[in-house]
């Protein structure tokens, strides 16, 4: 196994977050070719459709995104902090609405993650912009290999089950009726 320097483990996490993420996360709403007998030819890249801004500090170990899909807003931070991944979703909610109203909507996608390696948590918050504005956030955790700085495949592995985690949680809130979203004026 290799040594890596701090400032090269530094670097590469910065890497993975604002280079190979952003890519990534751009894949969690894609077009879908017609059925047919033959493959479309179609690629990944080509069939992206959402967006994705975010925000990083050089040398911190986390990164704020905002992906844009299914004609909704998430709000997410991911955290890697060497072989330790954190994902943070955040729901803007209302009086009565908390994080124990919302937790079991999301129980079967919440087994699914579990399959994949993550541990998942609720809270109840608020918005660190707006802070009269409350939030649910739901905490994912996965521990990393060692060597995960080092391994393409583990990367490869993590980046594309956050995708698709990513993705599936989207497709609940939206097939929930939860916005993701923050209403005007709220």
């Amino acid at each position: 196994m290799t040594r890596l320097t701090i400032d090269e483990a530094q670097q590469r996490i910065r890497l993975f977050l604002t280079g190979d993420m952003v890519e990534a996360l751009r894949a969690v709403d894609y077009e879908s070719p017609p059925l047919a007998d033959q493959p479309s030819g179609l690629t990944l890249e080509a069939a992206r459709r959402a967006a994705v801004r975010f925000s990083h500090v050089e040398g911190a170990s986390d990164c704020l995104y905002r992906v844009d899909a299914f004609d909704e807003s998430l709000v997410m931070r991911l955290q890697l902090n060497v072989r330790r991944f954190v994902a943070i979703y955040q729901v803007p909610v209302a009086d009565p609405v908390a994080s124990a109203t919302i937790s079991p909507h999301f129980e079967r996608w919440a087994i699914g993650a579990g399959h994949a390696g993550w541990t998942i948590g609720w809270r109840d918050g608020a918005d660190p912009w707006q802070p009269d504005r409350r939030v649910v956030e739901t905490y994912c955790y996965a521990m990393l290999p060692e060597d995960f700085l080092d391994n393409p495949l583990e990367q490869l592995y993590w980046r594309t089950d956050l995708v698709q985690m990513t993705r599936a949680f989207m497709l609940e809130a939206h097939r929930m009726g939860i916005r993701l979203a923050a209403p005007q004026g709220m």
